[in-house]
């Protein structure tokens, strides 16, 4: 299934760009051509060179310059190719493309932490710096959202860094709501990451 981008809000990117009007984000997506479908496992390239280029952009404030340095998109490729090849309800990545040029996904899987019981997670939602503020991060957010609604789940829930303010005001456009979890970790950077939940209740 392929989803055609009709109408959008701003896009946060997971990222801190400043969010434009809905009728500048009407326009940009009329003229963006872009198609959001399910990922195959000739993307697992594409796809990780969109989350190496995002992090470094957007997460600058939030993690040690050497380790955004070093992300490799090369690295566990076969792993994701695996993934990608036998997606299910419990691992499914969606790519947003324009003109066979691939911009942005989404990955929705099983909850890495205790959860309620028919709740799926966002791992991620990530866009090509080049596509910030075009209102695709809130096209993926729909489109996860009604997948997630397609798979029979009756919530979704995502963690997102404390202090990204742009992240956390597209999910809160979307509908999300801060439960009032908090987590730190070092384990991904070595440094202490602060994240936040938000959870969404699906009809």
């Amino acid at each position: 299934m392929t989803t055609h981008i009709t109408s959008s809000l701003p896009e946060a990117q997971i990222a801190l760009s400043d969010p434009l009007s809905n009728d500048q984000v009407l326009s940009a997506i009329d003229q963006a051509g872009i198609l959001i479908r399910p990922a195959q496992a000739a993307d697992a390239l594409a796809i990780s060179q969109i989350r190496v280029a995002a992090w470094q952009a957007a997460y600058t404030p939030f993690m040690p310059e050497d380790f955004l340095k070093a992300l490799d998109p090369t690295a566990h490729i076969e792993s994701l190719q695996a993934k990608l090849a036998a997606p299910s309800r419990n691992y499914y990545l969606a790519i947003a493309d324009q003109q066979k040029q691939s911009l942005g996904f989404y990955a929705l899987g099983t909850p890495r932490f205790a959860s309620k019981e028919h709740t799926v997670e966002l791992w991620a939602l990530n866009v090509a710096p080049r596509a910030w503020r075009s209102g695709l991060g809130f096209e993926l957010m729909q489109d996860a959202i009604t997948k997630a609604t397609h798979f029979a789940y009756q919530r979704i829930l995502l963690w997102c860094i404390s202090e990204n303010h742009a992240a956390r005001g597209l999910y809160e456009r979307c509908g999300f709501k801060n439960t009032g979890e908090i987590r730190s970790t070092s384990t991904l950077t070595g440094q202490p990451l602060h994240e936040v939940c938000y959870e969404l209740q699906l009809n």
